[in-house]
């Protein structure tokens, strides 16, 4: 029952459905052929949305590409709402968000800032952080919203 999973994901971070379910389709024949690299420790649905993730990413970056090759304008990263309930939501989960950001430490939310502003630093003590604050940031999600 993954394929309904990433279908929703992917609608919901692409939000067109052709789309999105190509994203979805590129990623789960990517899930199922690196099953053997999976590690049992971990959380599987986890796993598989992350690579969801990168495949709607990677055609965000294809579509872009197309639209610079074309000349066209490059529209928002993230289109407008379509519907009454699609802002509803997208204002629950931005209120989730911020009461999880103001509950991690000082440094942790300069660092996601930052790398949200785009001034990243070069050196591999930044990234660490990143990854650090990432995790918190995880972990105070989950102890709030649950896995999903």
């Amino acid at each position: 029952a993954l394929w309904p999973v990433l279908r929703r994901f992917a609608e919901r971070a692409l939000r067109d459905p052709a789309a999105a379910e190509d994203a979805a389709q590129s990623a789960l024949v990517k899930v199922l052929s690196r099953a053997a690299e999976f590690d049992p420790g971990r959380d599987a649905l986890s796993w598989a949305l992350g690579i969801g993730a990168y495949e709607c990413r990677t055609l965000r970056k294809k579509q872009a590409r197309r639209r610079e090759d074309l000349g066209a304008a490059p529209a928002d990263a993230v289109p407008a709402t379509s519907t009454p309930e699609d802002a509803a939501i997208d204002g629950d989960l931005q209120a989730a968000a911020a009461a999880v950001f103001g509950a991690l430490r000082p440094a942790d939310s300069e660092t996601l800032l930052a790398a949200a502003r785009g001034q990243r630093e070069k050196s591999s003590l930044f990234r660490k952080r990143l990854e650090r604050a990432l995790s918190r940031f995880r972990k105070e999600w989950r102890a709030r919203h649950g896995e999903e």
